[in-house]
């Protein structure tokens, strides 16, 4: 984590010597021989990294270099965004270092006071050299080396010595895993054929963070006496760091053969001795806790296996996915937790050795609160309870109870080296990301996009050019979870990650290796703050006093608990973190934001989404560092700041769910860094953008993720349309068109609206689409292409003037269709289909993937038929129907695998005559009634026999439910909404209720 610090340091510093502004002698001698420095400690850092566990003069040397690598940053940090502005020209065009001769470190504003800064700056860079020449004075007194040549050899040795694993398992102390023994042991005994190419083995992984127990669940299966039978030859091979091919291969030949002596044998020796050991035979290998993501390698070590006979296993152990991918998994067995019981068990054995069970059921109630801290972890739960074997008393078990489980050294020792691991393992930039976790609470669910941004606020993530940061961090992110360090993903629906969790004992890995840098606040006990190092602050409690956290004047990271009162933030505050650079104030109750906001310089990230917001301040805009500025769900936002095209670095502007804010102020095409805007507003007022502006903001060709294009009734040709590129953005994933006003339009116009709409076709990239107050009389060509393949969503809204809906069913991968208020479409049949033939003949499905479809507020609709070359919505799982009066009746081919249907029914309202569908899995019904409707009309109920969730809304003058309920045999819920008859007359005790008491679960609302 120190070691990309200081990387990060002397890459800045590299660039600061290159920047021709930077002339002046003293100031380029001491960002010299800072640099040079700082070179010097860097090579020492992997030594330093390895001994901070268990030595803490080391741990403190690394604490004090991290402290003044960060202020390195920040002073650079400030020369970045000061001097572009004393090189930009007066208004004679000529920059004031064209006037003057006169150049400093950090350049001001104007000329006038440049050499007062100057001073100041100097003062600061000289201040920092000193404590850095301190540090690395300390080098020698620490002992630490930078050619750790024999001290690295003879320490790996050690700690693999201490970690190496044998194949003998203690059976009896093993809880919790006979399932995933039985998972493994198929995987290992089933009959070969029909697997991956037919190869002779297949790699079985067995993956999950530190302290699991993969090993034990591979010493399980390794023993058992199916798998002793099924394999003619087993190997056990502990791998660890040191993936060395020819190592490995005489440590598989020496596990079936003791006696072999190979050590003056080349690697092509032994491959050919164990080939020919394998020759085959059928054979299991077990490569137990596998670091190296190397394919190359694996692919030479695997060369003598293909020896095998068919039904061979490789099975290998790893925290980390990238390691199963590289060596060509076919199956993978991810290992879970333990139970709480599981964990409580293992936990009890331990300490039973040492006391009797009398003892310990007295202590149970505290014991189960202290396992609740393993966090369903073997190793944890084995080590406490061999820590808590000496704590005899209540008392001292509550104490343990109510400390942070670090503060034990025992538990530290047993569980944390083992996590460490992992830590170590990971790449520098990846180290400082993860250890930025620690800021969080516990159990936080962590949000993929927000973390990304949070770490490229805070500089961690640096751009290869070729690819935006924000793709790198979210490869990051990942790699992190692949590791074993993240789990419990959540997935959207396009399989990608939004959140994940981390373990209790994983963060408290991060709180490690992060040290006093990251901390949690009770604002309630700032009293026992300590400030002085404070860099990452997560503030939780109910109310705010800020003085006490005011000296925390390094802070960079200032997150705010949604708990926390705080109607508005003090003019004094950003007085006081000037070097903020992400700030979260969303769910809190703040409605002001002061102008002093301006003065933080370095500010990158902020959050106000779902405050109180009405307007934010002018001096917003003077923050130019500004990358992401989060305004979602701020319901009552009107209005952004002038100046906001000043903030050309601006990359992410959330407008989700501002519908107050009416326009977007005039110079907005100037945010050329932006990747996502959620909101664009055609406004032709005298203080909105203007298309002109809107359609250059599009054609940024980084623009990516959900875009919002309101007021596209004010583009005014075809020319102007086609200038936006909207085809060229293959990043955007979900699109709206929204139109706004209700004045009666000519025929011209019309024809105007549909050009525009026609030319405005987007990416075939594109997955979502809406189409919101369109008022043309025909919908583009391009919505009903196959060839947008990737549209798996469509909402066509107020379409009010289409007389037709499109045919939508040729698009192959559409699921969720919903069109709402299209007022004059009268009938629906084969044109929103797909017949092209027009005759029925063909055989092409249409709408193949479709799950979900809604029609509502179509007032005019009368006839719907489905009609096809082939199979219609043969995926159809939901529909619902809602006020389309003229609908009488519903097609009698709605596709057999629908599930919940929801519809409004009338005195002659649908359904009433004609053929009725058969539904033989629909099992829930929602029914909506009227004030009109005085029986139930539905006879079609009676077929309905996987029927199991029934609901019944606003039918007040309904005095009693069908005979036909009686057929209803699953019905397991009935809700009923807003019937006062039905309630009075089946909701008391009675004959009546009789009639629906078998129904398990009723309620009436």
């Amino acid at each position: 984590m120190v070691d990309s610090l200081v990387s990060l340091a002397i890459e800045k510093l590299a660039k600061v010597l290159e920047d021709k502004v930077v002339s002046l002698v003293d100031v380029t001698n001491e960002i010299k021989k800072l640099s040079s420095t700082f070179k010097f400690l860097q090579a020492v850092l992997k030594d330093a990294e390895t001994r901070r566990v268990k030595d803490e003069a080391v741990k403190e040397w690394l604490e004090n270099l991290k402290d003044v690598a960060y202020d390195v940053d920040d002073i650079l940090d400030e020369w970045m965004t000061e001097a572009p502005k004393s090189q930009a020209p007066d208004e004679d065009g000529v920059s004031c270092f064209s006037k003057k001769k006169v150049t400093s470190f950090l350049l001001p504003v104007n000329c006038f006071n440049h050499v007062v800064l100057r001073c100041k700056i100097g003062s600061r860079i000289k201040e920092v050299r000193g404590r850095l020449d301190d540090i690395k004075k300390e080098v020698k007194l620490l002992h630490l080396s930078g050619d750790r040549g024999e001290r690295e050899r003879v320490e790996s040795e050690v700690r693999w010595g201490e970690r190496e694993t044998g194949s003998l398992v203690d059976q009896l102390s093993v809880v919790g895993r006979e399932g995933d023994k039985n998972e493994v042991l198929h995987l290992l005994l089933r009959e070969s054929s029909g697997e991956v190419n037919e190869v002779p083995f297949v790699v079985i992984s067995i993956v999950g963070m530190g302290g699991l127990g993969k090993t034990t669940l591979a010493q399980l299966a390794y023993n058992d006496e199916k798998v002793k039978g099924y394999f003619e030859m087993r190997m056990w091979v502990c791998v660890s760091e040191d993936f060395n091919v020819k190592q490995i291969t005489e440590s598989i030949i020496k596990s079936a053969d003791t006696k072999f002596e190979g050590k003056n044998l080349n690697l092509d020796q032994l491959q050919l001795h164990l080939r020919e050991m394998l020759h085959g035979k059928r054979f299991l290998i077990v490569l137990d806790d596998i670091w190296c993501e190397a394919s190359e390698k694996w692919d030479k070590l695997k060369l003598p296996f293909q020896a095998g006979a068919s039904g061979s296993r490789i099975l290998i152990t790893t925290r980390n996915e990238n390691v199963a991918l590289a060596m060509g998994r076919a199956h993978e067995h991810k290992l879970a937790v333990l139970s709480h019981d599981d964990c409580w068990l293992m936990f009890r054995r331990r300490v039973l050795e040492h006391r009797s069970a009398e003892e310990l059921s007295e202590l149970e109630d505290i014991g189960r609160e202290i396992v609740n801290k393993c966090g369903g972890l073997p190793l944890a739960a084995k080590t406490i309870g061999s820590a808590m074997c000496s704590r005899r008393t209540r008392r001292v078990w509550d104490l343990v109870l109510e400390s942070d489980i670090w503060n034990s050294r025992d538990v530290l020792q047993g569980v944390l080296p083992a996590l460490l691991l992992s830590y170590h393992d990971l790449p520098p930039a990846l180290k400082q990301c993860f250890a930025y976790f620690s800021v969080f609470p516990k159990d936080w669910k962590i949000e993929k996009d927000v973390t990304v941004k949070l770490w490229v606020a805070q500089g961690f993530i640096r751009s290869d050019r070729s690819t935006d940061m924000e793709e790198i961090g979210g490869l990051y992110f990942d790699d992190l979870l692949r590791r074993s360090l993240l789990q419990d993903a959540e997935l959207d629906d396009d399989k990608n990650i939004v959140k994940c969790k981390m373990h209790d004992l994983v963060h408290d890995l991060a709180k490690s290796v992060a040290g006093s840098e990251c901390s949690l606040v009770d604002i309630r006990e700032q009293a026992s703050l300590n400030p002085s190092n404070l860099r990452h602050s997560f503030l939780y409690g109910s109310f705010v006093v800020w003085p006490t956290l005011y000296k925390a004047n390094k802070l960079r990271t200032l997150l705010c608990d949604s708990r926390i009162y705080m109607p508005r933030v003090p003019n004094n505050l950003f007085n006081h973190f000037r070097h903020l650079r992400a700030l979260d104030l969303s769910h809190t109750s703040i409605q002001k934001l002061p102008g002093t906001v301006g003065k933080l310089k370095q500010l990158r990230y902020l959050d106000l989404s779902h405050t109180g917001i009405e307007e934010l301040p002018e001096g917003l805009s003077n923050c130019g560092n500004l990358q992401t500025l989060i305004l979602n769900g701020c319901v009552q936002l009107k209005k952004l700041p002038k100046g906001l095209g000043k903030m050309i670095n601006l990359r992410h502007l959330g407008l989700e769910g501002t519908d107050e804010l009416k326009y977007l102020p005039q110079g907005i095409g100037r945010l050329s860094s932006l990747r996502t805007i959620t909101k664009l507003i055609v406004e032709g007022g005298i203080e909105g953008c203007k298309w002109g502006e809107v359609k250059q903001l599009i054609n940024h060709l980084h623009l990516q993720g959900r875009l919002e294009i309101i007021g596209l009734e004010k583009v005014k040709s075809r020319e102007e349309a086609r200038e936006a590129e909207v085809y060229k953005k293959q990043k955007l994933y979900a699109l709206s068109y929204e139109y706004r006003g209700d004045e009666a339009l000519d025929d011209d116009a019309v024809k105007r609206m549909e050009d525009v709409l026609e030319i405005l076709q987007p990416h075939t990239n594109l997955k979502k689409l809406n189409i919101h107050g369109y008022r043309g009389w025909k919908l583009p060509k391009w919505i009903e292409d196959p060839v947008f393949s990737n549209l798996v969503e469509v909402m066509l809204f107020s379409c009010d003037k289409c007389k037709q809906l499109p045919g939508l069913g040729k698009l192959p991968s559409l699921k969720y269709l919903d069109i709402w208020g299209m007022e004059e479409v009268r009938k629906v049949g084969g044109e929103f289909s797909w017949d092209d033939n027009n005759d029925g003949s063909g055989g092409v499905v249409s709408f193949p993937k479709l799950q979900t479809l809604f029609f509502q507020n179509m007032s005019n609709w009368e006839e719907w038929e489905l009609i096809g070359d082939g199979e219609v919505m043969p995926s159809l799982l939901e529909l619902q129907i809602q006020e389309c009066p003229k609908l009488k009746e519903l097609p009698s081919n709605l596709p057999p695998l629908l599930q919940k249907l929801s519809l409004r029914i009338g005195n002659d309202g649908l359904p009433s005559g004609g053929p009725l569908p058969i539904l033989p899995n629909l099992n829930h019904l929602e029914v909506y009634g009227s004030d009109e409707l005085t029986s139930f009309p539905c006879g079609w109920l009676r077929q309905l026999r996987a029927l199991q969730t029934m609901e019944i809304w606003c039918c007040s003058n309904l005095g009693s439910l069908p005979e036909e309920f009686q057929h209803l045999t699953m019905l397991q819920r009935l809700r009923i909404w807003t019937c006062p008859l039905l309630k009075e007359r089946y909701g008391g005790r009675g004959e009546d209720r009789d009639k629906i008491a078998r129904i398990p679960n009723i309620i009436f609302y």
